[in-house]
């Protein structure tokens, strides 16, 4: 008898406890999924802050639903899990550029709509990838940044960086410039894209025994000791003038790590204001070059959000397409107006969106920026 009730007492707690969970359970379907490399991580915490205001202002819900870790097998993982779900759509920033045939088409089948957003998807994966701005703008402006900063040029007046460089070129006759560049990971679309157009620009004949067209190029995988790492060989090494880092992560590791050595190595690229403010100057009367970083750039990280959520929205109603010449409209917004963005080629063969060109951060303009982003 008391084996018996023992029994019937362990099938009760095993029901309660089902139910319990059953209870707790998040239920996502119908949900817009932004998705970024993993958690932890500044600039997608700021993506999804943007993708939720306008996923909220149509009265749909948005989640964040993000990897611990950076790769594409996290990813994938979780995206399949999604499709159980029965989300409406996933604005994703891809970790890799393969390995996501079989669940996106999977997502696809199950009537999905899929955005990348800052790093692709592939063609044949994705409605249209949202990017900030041209991968060659930023690759040739990250190049031209690099260039003033080693030679101790302050960010022109005009904001011309190009032709600041092409004059400072025209007459510079000292020792060859070598530059390094602390990365994501080795597989990362968005960043290869970018170095790919550093090494373009560099090739370029007003470079020729003045920069060196050789980049030594170190991985961080977005980690912020693994990024702290690189960056302290970098300094050990003591071979380049100035370390490229177009990773907000590897901007602040590399901050912090020239901050705290009696390197001469300076800084630029990719980063957060709030991230950057110790390592940068924060006012017009600051000696940029007495900072490791004397000025860097990026984009409205919360903007970019907030398109790509406009663009899966556009395609989760039937209203967009992503073809080529396709049009999506983002309403007016804090200091934005309403804007319409039309959908270009990829040079994959996909589609395109591009919202706008990079902002550069100095002395002038960091007070500003730094409680926005």
């Amino acid at each position: 008898m008391k084996k018996i009730f023992m029994v019937m007492l362990s099938l009760i707690l095993s029901a309660t406890m089902m139910v319990s969970l059953a209870g707790c359970g998040e239920s996502l379907e119908g949900t817009h999924v932004f998705m970024f490399k993993s958690t932890g991580n500044t600039f997608g915490d700021l993506m999804y802050q943007g993708f939720k205001e306008y996923i909220e202002s149509k009265g749909e819900t948005a989640i964040n639903k993000s990897p611990s870790e950076t790769s594409v097998t996290a990813q994938v993982k979780l995206i399949d899990e999604l499709i159980t779900q029965k989300v409406a759509s996933i604005t994703i920033s891809a970790n890799g550029d393969a390995g996501f045939e079989e669940i996106i088409k999977k997502a696809q089948d199950a009537g999905i709509k899929v955005v990348s957003v800052d790093s692709k998807l592939s063609k044949d994966l994705r409605v249209t990838h949202i990017d900030p701005t041209s991968q060659a703008l930023i690759g040739q402006s990250l190049v031209h940044a690099a260039v003033l900063i080693s030679l101790g040029i302050d960010y022109p007046a005009d904001g011309d960086l190009k032709s600041a460089t092409e004059t400072a070129l025209a007459s510079y006759t000292g020792a060859e410039k070598k530059f390094g560049v602390l990365s994501a990971s080795i597989d990362t679309p968005v960043q290869n894209g970018w170095i790919d157009q550093m090494k373009t620009e560099l090739a370029r004949s007003i470079y020729t025994g003045k920069v060196s067209s050789t980049l030594d190029i170190k991985y961080g995988n977005d980690d912020p000791t693994a990024s702290t790492t690189q960056a302290q060989a970098f300094i050990s090494d003591n071979k380049v003038d100035v370390i490229i880092s177009p990773t907000t992560v590897g901007m602040a590791a590399a901050g912090q790590s020239l901050k705290t050595s009696s390197s001469t190595i300076k800084l630029t690229g990719l980063g957060l204001p709030s991230e950057m403010k110790g390592f940068m100057p924060n006012a017009a009367t600051d000696d940029a070059f007495s900072y490791v970083c004397p000025y860097m750039m990026l984009w409205d990280v919360i903007d970019l959000g907030r398109v790509s959520a406009a663009a899966v929205y556009g395609a989760y109603k039937g209203e967009y397409t992503g073809a080529i010449d396709s049009t999506f409209t983002v309403g007016a917004f804090g200091e934005y107006s309403e804007r319409t963005f039309t959908t270009i080629a990829h040079d994959d063969g996909g589609s395109l969106v591009i919202i706008g060109t990079p902002y550069v951060f100095n002395k002038d303009n960091m007070a500003t920026w730094i409680p926005k982003l």
